[in-house]
C-alpha cells in the first residue's frame, strides 16, 4: 500500500451464542439439524406469538461485557429494527438499539509481536435472521437460524491495517472460546464479520467516503478484501475519481470486492421499543456473581512466562479444549509438559482422528506419565504406546499398565568416578588446567558430571570425591 495513505477501519462482528435454545423462543439452538426442523410460531412471527427472553443469553452478554472492560447497562431493553428482507419473516429484527448491554470497552491485540489496545464502542444482544441459500435462480430459506441469539460487537474506527483487522477478529474469536459463549466458527457462520473501510492521507483527521464489506467468512478473506478495497480507493483519489458510500461483498475467485448496493443516505430503521418484551432490571448481585474465565491475553502471558513457544501458545488459544486439558496437567516442568503434550498427545489424537474430549488418557494420567519421563523412568519413544494403552484400557491404572507391559526403564547406579575419568579422557589438557586454575577447572568438571548424569549425580558426594582427588 502507498505509504502516503492510511486505512481507517471499523469492524462489526456478529457472534452467535451457544445457548441451548433460541433468543426469544424455547426451540433448540443447533447448527447441523435438517433445514426448517427447529422452528416455532415465535420464530415465524405468527399473530399472537409472544417472545420469551433467554436468560442464558443475557448472562453470556454480561460475561463478554466484563471481559471487554465495558460499562454494563443494568436496564435490559429490546427494540424493533424495521426493514424488509426475505430472510426476516417478522419484517423487523429484535435488537438493543438504545440500551446496549455493554459500552466503551477494549481488547488487546498482538501485531508483529507488539500489543495494541483496540477500543470497542458497544455490544448488544439481538436475534439472527433465517439463512438464505442461493442456487441458480432460486433462493431457499432455512429458518433453523431465525431467532438464534447473537451479540453484535462494534469497534471504533481505530484499526489501521489489514493485519490489525485480522488480529482483532482473531482476538474476539479467542475471547468467545475462552468465555465459552460461542463456538465462533467462521466457516459455519457463528462468527461473521463486516468491515467498514475508508482511506485518508497520513496525518489527516478527515473521515472520507467509507465502504462496507459484508459477511467475510475467514481471516484470509478479511485481509485480502481490506487490502484490495484500500488500494482501489487510493487509486480513485489519486485519479481524481469519486465513488459512493456503498455495501460490497468479497469475491474469492477474483480476489476483488464487488458492489452489492449503494448507500447514499443512512437507512431509517424506525426503531422503537418492542411492546411485547418487558424491561428487565439487572441487579448488582447478578453482575458481580457472573464470573468470567481467564481471558486470552492473561492466558498468553501465563504461558509465555512458563516458557512455551509462540506456536504452542497460539494452538492453545485457538483450541480451548486443548488449553483446558493442558492446564489440568500438574507437572513441575511446564515447558517439558508442553513439548510432550503437542508432540505425543496431540499427535496421537491427529493420527487416530480423535477429539481431546474423547480421549480416555486423562490429564491426571498425563501428569503421571510426564513426571515418569522427567525422572527418566520411561523412554520417550514409548510415550505414544502408553497413551494408546490407557486410551484402550481406561479402567486400568496407568502405573500397572506400564509395569505389565515392561515399559519402565531399568535404573542403573551412577558411577561418579567413571564419569570423571571420561571427562579427563575427553579433555587431555584438563590436568594442566587444574594446576593453573583449580577453582575454575573444578567448576567445569562439576558441570560436565551433572550434564552426563542428567542431573542425577549426588552433589555432596561429587564435591567430596573431587576434594579427595585433587587435594
Amino acid at each position: 500500500m502507498n505509504k502516503e495513505w492510511e486505512m481507517v477501519i471499523g469492524i462489526e462482528i456478529h457472534l452467535e451464542l451457544n445457548t441451548k435454545t433460541k433468543m426469544f423462543s424455547p426451540v433448540e439452538n443447533s447448527f447441523d439439524k435438517e433445514a426448517n426442523t427447529l422452528v416455532s410460531n415465535i420464530d415465524l412471527a405468527y399473530p399472537g406469538a409472544l417472545p420469551l427472553v433467554n436468560s442464558a443469553a443475557i448472562i453470556k452478554g454480561i460475561k463478554l461485557a466484563k471481559a471487554l472492560n465495558m460499562k454494563i447497562d443494568k436496564l435490559i431493553r429490546f427494540d424493533r429494527k424495521n426493514y424488509f428482507y426475505p430472510d426476516l419473516t417478522k419484517g423487523y429484527q429484535i435488537t438493543q438499539q438504545f440500551n446496549p448491554i455493554g459500552k466503551d470497552g477494549s481488547i488487546k491485540i498482538k501485531v508483529d509481536n507488539e500489543w495494541k489496545t483496540i477500543s470497542i464502542e458497544r455490544i448488544h444482544l439481538e436475534e439472527d435472521t433465517a439463512k438464505s441459500l442461493h442456487e441458480n435462480d432460486h433462493t431457499m430459506l432455512n429458518y433453523n437460524r431465525a431467532g438464534v441469539p447473537l451479540i453484535e460487537i462494534v469497534s471504533n474506527p481505530v484499526i489501521h491495517s489489514a493485519k490489525e483487522a485480522v488480529a482483532y477478529v482473531e482476538a474476539i474469536r479467542q475471547m468467545a472460546l475462552c468465555l465459552n459463549i460461542s463456538d465462533a466458527k467462521m466457516n459455519e457462520g457463528s462468527l461473521r464479520t463486516d468491515v467498514n473501510i475508508s482511506v485518508r492521507k497520513i496525518n489527516s483527521k478527515n473521515l472520507n467516503t467509507r465502504v462496507e464489506i459484508k459477511n467475510l467468512n475467514s481471516l484470509a478473506n478479511v485481509e485480502k478484501s481490506i487490502n484490495y478495497e484500500a488500494q482501489y480507493q487510493i487509486e480513485c483519489y489519486e485519479a481524481n475519481k469519486t465513488f459512493l458510500q456503498s455495501t460490497k461483498r468479497f469475491d474469492e475467485s477474483s480476489g476483488k470486492t464487488v458492489l452489492m448496493r449503494s448507500k447514499s443516505d443512512a437507512v431509517d430503521y424506525r426503531y422503537f421499543p418492542d411492546p411485547n418484551i418487558p424491561y428487565i432490571q439487572l441487579t448488582d448481585e447478578l453482575i458481580t456473581n457472573t464470573l468470567i474465565e481467564e481471558i486470552p491475553y492473561e492466558k498468553e502471558q501465563r504461558y509465555f512466562k512458563n516458557g512455551l513457544n509462540s506456536i504452542q501458545i497460539s494452538q492453545l488459544l485457538n483450541n480451548i479444549e486443548y488449553a483446558n486439558y493442558f492446564d489440568k496437567i500438574n507437572s513441575y516442568d511446564i515447558k517439558k509438559s508442553a513439548n510432550i503434550f503437542f508432540s505425543d498427545i496431540v499427535s496421537y489424537l491427529n493420527q487416530n482422528n480423535k477429539l481431546i474430549n474423547e480421549l480416555k488418557f486423562l490429564p491426571e494420567d498425563a501428569t503421571q506419565l510426564i513426571n515418569y519421563v522427567i525422572a527418566d523412568k520411561i523412554n520417550k519413544s514409548n510415550i505414544k504406546r502408553i497413551i494408546e494403552l490407557k486410551d484402550k484400557n481406561a479402567e486400568k491404572n496407568l502405573t500397572f499398565l506400564i509395569r505389565d507391559n515392561n515399559l519402565f526403564e531399568e535404573i542403573q547406579e551412577i558411577s561418579i568416578d567413571k564419569i570423571i575419568d571420561e571427562i579427563f579422557l575427553e579433555n587431555p589438557s584438563l590436568s594442566n588446567e587444574i594446576i593453573k586454575n583449580k577453582d575454575r577447572s573444578l567448576k567445569f568438571i562439576i558441570g560436565q558430571v551433572m550434564k552426563k548424569s542428567k542431573g542425577k549425580a549426588n552433589v555432596i558426594e561429587l564435591n567430596k570425591k573431587l576434594l579427595e582427588r585433587f587435594k
